[in-house]
């Protein structure tokens, strides 16, 4: 079995144990993460206390559906500053997802949180993508200018590994004709790399198709998507024929066409290997469960809603009921890493705030009224 420190100090090895060795060693990080929280977070102990949960007693996988979820709709509240384990103080970045519903999500990150993150995505993206040098034209804007989406982060890592980049896009717009330009520019010095969001690829193949152009990248060149389609849901198109279409119009094989599946509100990024299956990281377990039961876990293949358990998040409990809908596989995949593999299906229509067993209110009025009675015991 592997501790959380083998898992992010050795990505490959934790990708391919045993499946009992997977199972024994995800359940003990996850274990220890819930004591954490249940120790230092009041209001995640109140979720524990509420169902009659005792992280301790976690004995191996199957004990984990009893932990305490919270819903990721808790985190576009102004008031989800009570779901941090660790200080307002403490928080080092704060990050929002795009708001593709209207109402933005804030999730808060601390020191610790970003170290373990930062160190588990480059460790996965080495892992998956065996990226070394190169040249990553980047259809998303920059960290300077987009500094506090989330996932725009999870992209614009991958600058670690290229040897030469470009940013295109200003307000969800980029000029096609000048990333034929760098693409060009780099022919023959470099091997050439795509990374955006698909919607916007599929903007420039269609320039390419439009247009006439022929462009043939190199036969190593990647092409790297995570984010969907937003609100560009009529442009959608499935995935086998937008790697196709990478195919003939880039020249890029469709199994270097790879997508990856996450959200800002949790360190979990599922990567896909060169079969299109998004692998969950070894320090994360995702469960399946019923819509209309949110406490039950429904059998490995069944569709419902997702909810990821997460060891990394020292800043709040990375455990998190999600407002989308999927599958879960376990077991060895063909391309021989073990573990469990994650089927996004849709995007949901948001789970409420009934699914946590203490709301935020409920807790902060507990919390107002023993601070009300503490003068008079003083008193006593």
């Amino acid at each position: 079995m592997l501790s959380l420190a083998q898992m992010l100090g050795n990505v490959s090895q934790a990708h391919v144990q045993s499946p009992d060795d997977w199972a024994q060693s995800v359940t003990d990080v996850l274990r220890d993460a819930a004591i954490y929280h249940q120790a230092k977070n009041g209001f995640y102990r109140a979720q524990c206390d509420a169902l009659g949960v005792d992280p301790a007693a976690i004995n191996d996988i199957g004990d984990l559906q009893e932990l305490p979820l919270l819903p990721v709709s808790m985190f576009k509240r102004p008031d989800a500053q009570v779901l941090l384990t660790c200080s307002l103080a403490d928080v080092e970045t704060e990050t929002r997802s795009s708001g593709t519903h209207g109402i933005q999500s804030v999730a808060r990150r601390n020191s610790e949180t970003m170290t373990r993150a930062l160190v588990g995505l480059i460790g996965t993206y080495r892992e998956f993508f065996n990226l070394s040098g190169g040249a990553g034209l980047f259809l998303n804007p920059t960290d300077s200018e987009a500094s506090e989406m989330g996932l725009l982060k999870d992209f614009n890592i991958l600058n670690s590994v290229f040897d030469h980049h470009a940013y295109l896009v200003d307000d969800q717009a980029f000029d096609a004709r000048e990333a034929m330009e760098h693409l060009r520019r780099w022919k023959g010095h470099m091997t050439r790399h795509i990374v955006g969001p698909p919607f916007l690829i599929n903007r420039l193949l269609r320039f390419l198709e439009q247009e006439k152009v022929n462009v043939r990248l190199d036969p190593y060149s990647m092409i790297i998507t995570l984010g969907g389609w937003k609100r560009h849901t009529a442009e959608a198109i499935p995935e086998e024929g937008f790697r196709d279409r990478c195919h003939d119009l880039l020249g890029v094989r469709p199994a270097n066409v790879r997508d990856m599946y996450g959200m800002i509100e949790s360190n979990m990024l599922a990567v896909e290997c060169h079969l299109h299956r998004k692998h969950v990281p070894p320090w994360c377990y995702i469960s399946i469960r019923d819509p209309g039961q949110v406490g039950k876990e429904l059998p490995s293949g069944d569709t419902g809603t997702i909810a990821i358990l997460d060891a990394l998040n020292t800043s709040y409990p990375g455990f998190l009921l999600t407002d989308d809908v999927g599958n879960v596989e376990s077991g060895t995949c063909g391309c021989g890493r073990t573990g469990q593999v994650i089927n996004f299906r849709r995007r949901g229509q948001g789970s409420g705030l009934g699914n946590c067993p203490v709301s935020i209110e409920r807790y902060l009025d507990s919390r107002n009224s023993a601070a009300d009675e503490a003068p008079a015991l003083v008193k006593v």
